[in-house]
């Protein structure tokens, strides 16, 4: 074999290490990128999940107070006593999970759980009695805009989730439907958004 010869064959050789060496470099990489971005999509739908679920506790305890209050008379109510206690402990159980989509989510849907974040404080306010001259009127206003904040946010985080059909239809229940419900046992039973 002549040395042109060899040279071609260590060239070759040489070549095909290095051909190798990029494509599993680019598929490790391609690989890497898939997971990261299957890992991001679990922790984010997790992190929206676990902060609906926190939040949608606070709708209900707040409606339950209010009812209480006299402010809606259409669901088993809760006394201020009994109800403020675990309004603040499902509070408080709302902020740690406002951190997890602070830190994972994008920026439409971080902005639609402040709007539903500030819209449920709001049905709070009126748990506490903190509103001077709370109307029946004002409540409901309150829960119209808790409920459509809620739409929103759902509606960002399927986005963000690249999951089709991002919207979703307004979710208040017909009170007709309220109406002729079994009274419920349990926080999750007894509000429009216990579902």
């Amino acid at each position: 074999m002549s040395v042109t010869q060899q040279l071609l064959t260590v060239g070759a050789v040489l070549a095909g290490a290095v051909l190798s060496f990029v494509g599993t470099g680019l598929n490790d990489r391609a690989r890497f990128r898939r997971d990261h971005t299957a890992k991001l999509f679990e922790q984010r739908s997790a992190a929206y999940a676990g902060y609906g679920r926190a939040i949608k506790a606070c709708y209900q305890l707040s409606y339950r107070i209010a009812a209480g209050r006299g402010l809606h008379a259409q669901i088993p109510s809760l006394s201020p006593e009994d109800g403020l206690p675990q309004l603040e402990a499902a509070a408080a159980q709302r902020e740690r999970d406002w951190e997890h989509v602070l830190l994972l989510g994008d920026p439409a849907t971080v902005e639609a759980a402040r709007t539903w974040h500030r819209s449920v404080w709001l049905m709070e306010w009126y748990a506490h009695g903190w509103i001077e001259g709370a109307d029946a009127d004002g409540w409901e206003n309150a829960v119209a805009s808790a409920s459509r904040a809620r739409t929103e946010f759902y509606a960002a985080a399927r986005q963000s989730l690249d999951i089709p059909d991002a919207r979703l239809t307004d979710g208040i229940w017909p009170v007709e439907w309220m109406m002729k419900r079994k009274p419920a046992t349990t926080a999750d039973e007894t509000s429009p958004e216990g579902r």
